[in-house]
């Protein structure tokens, strides 16, 4: 079948031009609608970013205010760890004075007891005692009794450059017709060391096991 078209030209270019301009508004319609709906999607984007920021930023604020409120106990802390620093050193120094006194009962010979007794950590210990003496003994007793107290005083690991500085013979005062008892009145000095000086001494002190055997 031939198509025959009787419209003028002028019209026929007329209807095509109506055409292309319906189909230019229509495709820059749709461009508009995809622009808009992609910038709507952009600032949706960015309002959640937004968002989510302001909420990092709130949470960091909490965050940082609860650090701030619990900057004091980090701060007692550290204090608290620097008086148990300086309490540790302090008892390192302190003398047990307890268990030297507990010692010495425990050492004094039987025939010795004490008169006085004065002990300082600067001063160190002074013993003054008595030592049963008899004056038929030879050699004599009480200074048998003096020796024993001054190997056993050495013998004690808190004590030491044990001396014996005076030793005088006397009697005790006698009731009625009795004599006096003969006795050996002495006086000794020894150095107090602290607990840290013991730990020192035996560090230094070489090993039992490494020496050698001549």
């Amino acid at each position: 079948m031939v198509r025959i078209n009787l419209l003028p030209r002028e019209i026929s270019e007329k209807r095509n031009f109506e055409t292309a301009i319906k189909i230019a508004a229509l495709a820059a319609l749709v461009v508009y609608l995809v622009l808009f709906a992609v910038f709507g999607f952009t600032q949706w984007m960015l309002s959640q970013r937004t968002a989510e920021l302001q909420s990092h930023k709130d949470l960091a604020a909490t965050l940082s205010a609860q650090a701030s409120a619990l900057q004091i106990f980090e701060d007692k802390e550290a204090d608290l760890a620097q008086r148990q620093i300086v309490m540790q050193e302090a008892v390192k120094q302190r003398i047990d004075w307890g268990r030297l006194l507990n010692e010495l009962s425990l050492v004094l010979p039987t025939d010795v007891w004490l008169d006085s007794l004065q002990a300082a950590q600067d001063t160190g210990l002074t013993l003054s005692a008595i030592a049963v003496d008899s004056a038929t003994d030879v050699p004599d007793m009480g200074h048998k009794a003096v020796a024993r107290t001054l190997a056993r005083l050495a013998n004690i690991e808190m004590l030491s450059s044990v001396w014996l500085t005076s030793s005088q013979k006397t009697e005790l005062p006698g009731v009625a017709d009795a004599p006096g008892q003969p006795v050996l009145r002495f006086q000794v000095t020894c150095e107090v060391m602290s607990p840290d000086q013991m730990e020192a001494i035996s560090t230094d002190a070489p090993d039992p096991s490494t020496t050698a055997t001549p």
